[in-house]
C-alpha cells in the first residue's frame, strides 16, 4: 500500500481487491460509473457494474457506461438493462463493437415485443407461467 492510498478514497486504492470491496459499499451511481469507465482491471470494472445494477439507478447511468466505457463486455451488460429505445437505437447503429450493436438490437426486440412485460403496469416483472 502506497502513501497515497491512505489519503485517497478506497475506490481509487492501488490494490484491486480494496477497490472491489469499495464498489460493494458505494451507493453513489456516479462513482460506480467512474470505476466502470476508468479502472484498469476488468474484474474491478465488472464488480462495479454489478454494484451499479444492484442500486437500480436511473437509466442515464447505463447510457453513460455504454458511451464512455472502453470495455466491450461491460458495454454489452449495460445494453442488456437499458430501457430507452432511442438510446438503444443509437447504440445499435453507432457502437464501435459489433457485439454491443447486436446486443442493442436484441434488447430493442425484447422491448418492442414486450418479452419481459416491461411495458405493462408490472414493469420488470417476469412473464407469468400460465
Amino acid at each position: 500500500m502506497g502513501l497515497l492510498d491512505s489519503i485517497r478514497p478506497k475506490w481509487k486504492n492501488s490494490d484491486a481487491d480494496v477497490r472491489i470491496a469499495a464498489a460493494k459499499e458505494i451507493r453513489d451511481p456516479a462513482v460506480l460509473v467512474k470505476m466502470i469507465v476508468n479502472d484498469a482491471e476488468w474484474f474491478v470494472r465488472h464488480n462495479a457494474f454489478a454494484a451499479l445494477r444492484d442500486l437500480e439507478p436511473d437509466q442515464s447511468f447505463y447510457n453513460q457506461v455504454v458511451r464512455e466505457a472502453k470495455d466491450e463486455e461491460v458495454r454489452r451488460k449495460a445494453v442488456k438493462v437499458m430501457t430507452n429505445e432511442s438510446d438503444l437505437e443509437w447504440v445499435a447503429k453507432n457502437d464501435k463493437f459489433r457485439y454491443v450493436r447486436d446486443a442493442a438490437e436484441h434488447r430493442l426486440n425484447e422491448l418492442r415485443n414486450n418479452i419481459w412485460n416491461e411495458n405493462s403496469d408490472g414493469a420488470g416483472a417476469a412473464p407469468s407461467a400460465s
